[in-house]
Formats: C-alpha cells, sequence, structure tokens
C-alpha cells in the first residue's frame, strides 16, 4: 500500500528535478538504504500510473528513479544530461590522468576534494568544454547544480568530498562504455 507522506515527498523530489537513488549517504558517512527508493518499488504500478496521468513518464530501474515529461519512448537526451555527462567527462579525465582507480568515485571513503575540482578546473580542456555546454567557467558551482542538486553526486557529510550515487555511477559507466566503443571504432 503507497505511504501517501513518503508519495509526497518523492513528488517534490521528482518534480524539482532530482532523481531518487536506492542508496544515498546517511550521516554516519556510509551508503544506506533510501527509503523513498523502496517506496516506489514496492509500489511501482501505483507510481506509474500516478505520473503518467500527470503527463510524466516514471523511469525506474534496479538502482534510480526520476522523471521524464511525455512518454519514455519520446525520450531523448535533455540539456541538463548532456551538461551532467560533460562534467562527468571532466571528473573521468582528472581520475584516469592522475593514475586513480575508478572506485575513487563511488566509495564511501573515496570521493573528491574541493582542491581537486580546482585541480581540473585548471586542466586546459576545463574551460572550453564548459563554454561550450553553456555552464560559465566555475566547474565547482556547475557541479553543485547539475551533479549534487539532483543527486546525481553526493556531498560526503563528515570528509566534504564528492562521490557519485547510484545515478552517477550508472551514467558515468554509460560514458566511458561509449568511450570504449568509439575508441574500438578507430
Amino acid at each position: 500500500m503507497v505511504d501517501m507522506y513518503k508519495s509526497v515527498e518523492i513528488y517534490n523530489h521528482l518534480m524539482n528535478g532530482r532523481i531518487i537513488n536506492r542508496e544515498r549517504l546517511g550521516s554516519h558517512g556510509e551508503f544506506e538504504t533510501e527509503a523513498l527508493f523502496s517506496e516506489i518499488m514496492d509500489n511501482l504500478g501505483d507510481y506509474k500510473n500516478q505520473y503518467a496521468m500527470s503527463g510524466f513518464s516514471l523511469i525506474a530501474n534496479a538502482d534510480y528513479v526520476y522523471i521524464i515529461k511525455g512518454q519514455a519512448h519520446d525520450m531523448a537526451k535533455t540539456d541538463i544530461a548532456m551538461k551532467a555527462y560533460c562534467l562527468l567527462l571532466l571528473l573521468g579525465k582528472y581520475i584516469t590522468s592522475h593514475n586513480y582507480r575508478l572506485e575513487k568515485l563511488s566509495v564511501a571513503n573515496g570521493g573528491l576534494s574541493l582542491a581537486e575540482f580546482n585541480k581540473i578546473q585548471a586542466m586546459p580542456e576545463t574551460k572550453e568544454i564548459l563554454e561550450r555546454a553553456n555552464m560559465g567557467e566555475d566547474l565547482f558551482k556547475s557541479i553543485k547544480s547539475i551533479l549534487v542538486e539532483r543527486h546525481i553526486m553526493y556531498v560526503h557529510p563528515i570528509t566534504q568530498n564528492y562521490l557519485l550515487s547510484n545515478s552517477g555511477k550508472a551514467f558515468f559507466e554509460e560514458l566511458m562504455a561509449d568511450f570504449s566503443a568509439e575508441i574500438e571504432l578507430s
């Protein structure tokens, strides 16, 4: 049975462009189950119907949930999604160029610090990528407004490092798979 209190909270998250992930960072700095995600998955048919009646498609998989306006088959990459991919591309370039393991972005005791974002900001390609994606010149501001506010990244409550959420990991893996496919074709 649908929990009406959680349903209201879910609505507020989704209508504000946020993703609901399977896990969230708890106040102690470890990943824990997200109750809102569990609520949706336990009542998936009801939630899909609710958003369909309002002209949205609820997109749900094993790790995260979000909504899009219109029907799922009409979905194309949105402007926000493309900006998120550009930011993830910059993070990936930094990680690989410094010989870090990709897990640095996704384990609770990892993440990127503000100092590392400053290093990414200083990379030669960063300014051009941010400008071409219409994000201005401030990488950290874009990270916060596009990745953190939408729950693609989390801020660790103790270390203040930035970590990928379930959706962030999935988007990053998709980006890396597309990049690997491009390399194989060339």
